[in-house]
């Protein structure tokens, strides 16, 4: 049996304003192209298939035309990720139609009502395959939890269903001609995280474990954390397959990839991964303009993140980066101006704020925060002057003023 596992495609992300449609668009043919080359008997999506709970129209055509296409290769199984929403599944499942090749699977199921899922494979085979979708902490899992049990922690709660999926599939089971396989969207502690998954849901208490999985699944394939790798322990083979795009520049220089499994009954599976090079990379660059030019030669039609440090403001610095960078696609410049900010005052800790006068606690705002245009020193040196004159009840006479009250040369001689 071959499985071809993909997920996290996150479809409808927008990047600092910048759709990544054209990106998709390129990947997913990429990954349909694997899918004919390598004819699996099925393919897994762990979750994620959307970005956010309401997508475009031009996103929901573009989910159904490819797994429609998959779909016609093999069965294929999408379990939801927590960017999904059941609702939309459910409406997908309609479009689809009932004979689709495409299983959606919107909510956790009981074993018996849809929890497990089983394949028969032209050898005479079967697969059974345990599907379990996001779980949220604040939902009730109707299907299998008392209201009583709500309350106890979120990683024993979803231990106590991976264990009635897992006893459906060891049910009765034949190793010589039978494949388990388990598939959910889930954080498993002791993951590398890309960086940009939503940490609300990638966090200490959304933390589960492979435990309660047995060795007698020959795969487990896992969505949510983007960045592909095998799954935290040597108790469980699997991966998580990551998403095909570098979505966010947490996940800058990651290389992406589908994975590729070769089972047999009773016997280990054979995993390989397959490179994805579709969409445009991100990039994050932080240096002076000397360093950019050095670089630039690389960067082709990247989706860039520029930090420009200079020791003052420079006229048209924007304009000398774009040159520089003529394919790409500048998402965020960020220019940094060293007298912009002042050195921080330093001192006793224990008597530094009762020592410094309204001059000083401006000096640390400055070298904190900084200015928008003018150099830091100037502005400071033009505070202290305003302050003075204040507490000498003094006029204040600013050297900018002075000058505009001053003839244009040439003045004198007209007069």
């Amino acid at each position: 049996m071959r499985i071809l596992h993909t997920s996290d495609w996150h479809l409808g992300r927008v990047l600092y304003k910048v759709p990544r449609a054209a990106d998709h668009d390129v990947v997913l043919a990429e990954i349909l192209a694997v899918a004919w080359e390598e004819k699996p008997d099925l393919i897994i999506h762990s979750g994620d298939l959307f970005d956010h709970s309401h997508p475009g129209l031009s996103d929901l055509e573009r989910a159904i035309t490819v797994l429609r296409e998959l779909g016609s290769i093999a069965p294929v199984v999408v379990v939801r990720g927590n960017h999904d929403t059941e609702q939309l599944f459910r409406f997908l499942t309609l479009v689809l139609g009932a004979d689709s090749q495409v299983h959606l699977i919107d909510r956790p199921l009981h074993p018996q009502h849809g929890g497990v899922l089983r394949f028969s494979l032209p050898d005479r085979t079967t697969a059974r395959l345990a599907v379990l979708p996001f779980v949220h902490e604040n939902r009730a899992v109707e299907a299998f939890e008392d209201p009583r049990t709500w309350r106890k922690a979120y990683t024993e709660r979803v231990s106590a269903i991976e264990r009635e999926l897992v006893a459906e599939l060891e049910r009765d089971f034949d190793p010589r001609r039978e494949i388990a396989l388990f598939a959910a969207h889930l954080h498993i502690g002791g993951v590398d995280f890309a960086g940009s998954e939503r940490r609300a849901h990638a966090c200490e208490y959304y933390e589960t474990s492979t435990d309660a999985l047995p060795t007698t699944v020959s795969y487990a394939a896992f969505g949510h954390i983007h960045k592909p790798q095998e799954l935290p322990s040597a108790k469980v083979t699997g991966r998580y397959a990551g998403s095909p795009l570098q979505l966010d520049f947490g996940e800058a220089g990651e290389r992406k990839s589908v994975v590729l499994v070769d089972v047999e009954p009773d016997s280990p599976a054979k995993i390989r991964t397959i490179a994805l090079s579709g969409g445009r990379q991100l990039r994050k660059f932080d240096g002076t303009l000397d360093d950019l030019r050095a670089l630039a030669p690389s960067i082709g039609n990247d989706l860039c993140h520029i930090t420009m440090h200079t020791p003052t403001h420079v006229p048209g610095l924007y304009d000398q980066v774009r040159d520089l960078l003529p394919e790409a696609v500048l998402v965020e410049f960020l220019p940094v101006c060293a007298d912009r900010r002042l050195e921080m005052v330093t001192g006793d800790p224990t008597t530094h704020d009762a020592d410094l006068d309204l001059s000083g606690l401006f000096r640390e705002y400055l070298a904190t925060t900084g200015t928008l245009s003018a150099p830091a020193e100037q502005v400071h040196q033009l505070f202290t002057t305003a302050l003075t004159a204040i507490e000498n009840d003094d006029d204040l006479i600013l050297s900018v003023e002075s000058a505009l009250a001053e003839p244009l040369p040439g003045d004198e001689a007209v007069a």
